[in-house]
């Protein structure tokens, strides 16, 4: 069990806004509510950046929802702010200070913009303030959610709460109107990556109606990390270190045909299902600052582009949408997508808030 450390801010609560916007989480700034995370999964990024055992200690600052009020000032009102950064919002730690549901507030105050990424159907308590935000802006919640098998989640999750929780989670949002994502983060090879877990983790999630699924693959930025994968997978079963030394052969990531390969069989089950592989344009149309949502459609075709084979298409796209994210696109540049008309009806609504 973590111990808890109250805490004021030593910097500014919400990062300094992306040079390039997050096609994953549609997010133009990122931020954490707590430092440190309860439920401890063991592939985790934040085990490789943190001194100490991520799940040993959580710091809770007890200013934050203060300043995040004063921020959001400087905040355009199109900018998404993504909750989203290395540490569960909705953590144990919630039930002690709901710094989460105070900045929720701050958030409904504004009318910004805002996706949580969770493990928990805590979520669901702050549905309330949820409806808010969704009716002025923009509110999208999306659970991580690796396999629907709740002792494989039992060995790779920790104390994370178990899959059909999150299940019944997103079916209640739904309901009630609120957006619903679902992150296949990370897809750890040889363990819920194969044909039989993907097809029975995607129709589940289907079936629990959310709008969209993203996924990406396991991350192992170096040695000490490495070996916390190891003792993972030994956790589970006979898995002998060499398949992964053969996969990522010391890379961060493992090898690009097998990225490739998943890419392909993710997106035709997906496709199968009627499960769109990243958020439709449909939620989040007229929400957010014309040169965002143009440069989220822009860099989710090119995915399905890079998917497909289409690799010009797609390294022209995703050059592009960070042209138009910049506000540095050209007409003629936008006229080399196939795109444009979307495009150049979406950026219309800047240059006529302008006039």
């Amino acid at each position: 069990m973590a111990y808890y450390v109250e805490e004021k801010l030593s910097g500014s609560a919400i990062g300094a806004r992306r040079p390039v916007i997050n096609e994953y989480f549609l997010s133009s700034y990122t931020m954490a509510i707590y430092n440190g995370c309860e439920f401890g999964c063991p592939y985790c990024d934040g085990w490789a950046i943190q001194p100490r055992p991520l799940n040993e200690r959580v710091r809770a600052p007890i200013d934050l929802p203060e300043r995040v009020q004063r921020e959001l000032e400087g905040l355009d009102r199109g900018d998404l702010v993504g909750i989203t950064a290395l540490s569960d919002p909705y953590q144990p730690a919630e039930f002690t200070y709901r710094l989460t549901r105070q900045t929720l507030r701050a958030f409904a105050e504004h009318g910004q913009p805002v996706l949580i990424l969770t493990k928990s159907p805590t979520v669901v308590e702050d549905l309330a303030i949820l409806e808010r935000i969704h009716a002025s802006s923009l509110a999208i919640v999306m659970f991580t959610l690796l396999t629907i098998d709740p002792h494989l989640a039992a060995k790779i999750e920790d104390r994370a709460p178990a899959p059909a929780l999150r299940l019944d989670a997103i079916a209640t949002l739904k309901r009630a109107g609120i957006p619903v994502g679902v992150a296949l983060m990370p897809l750890l090879p040889y363990v819920n990556d194969t044909d039989l877990i993907l097809h029975a983790t995607l129709a589940a999630i289907a079936d629990a109606g959310a709008d969209f699924v993203v996924w990406d693959y396991l991350l192992i930025p170096d040695e000490r990390h490495r070996g916390r994968i190891n003792e993972m997978l030994a956790r589970i079963g006979r898995y002998p270190p060499a398949y992964y030394r053969d996969l990522y052969r010391g890379r961060a990531l493992p090898d690009l045909t097998y990225r490739n390969e998943r890419d392909q069989a993710l997106l035709e089950r997906c496709d199968a299902l009627n499960l769109p592989v990243r958020a439709p344009h449909a939620l989040y149309a007229g929400r957010l600052r014309p040169q965002n949502e143009a440069a989220l459609l822009l860099k989710h075709a090119a995915f399905r582009d890079s998917v497909q084979g289409r690799t010009h298409l797609a390294r022209q796209g995703r050059e592009l949408a960070d042209l138009v994210y910049a506000g540095k696109a050209t007409d003629i540049q936008l006229r080399a997508s196939p795109l444009y008309d979307t495009l150049h009806a979406i950026l219309r609504r800047t240059r006529d808030a302008d006039a």
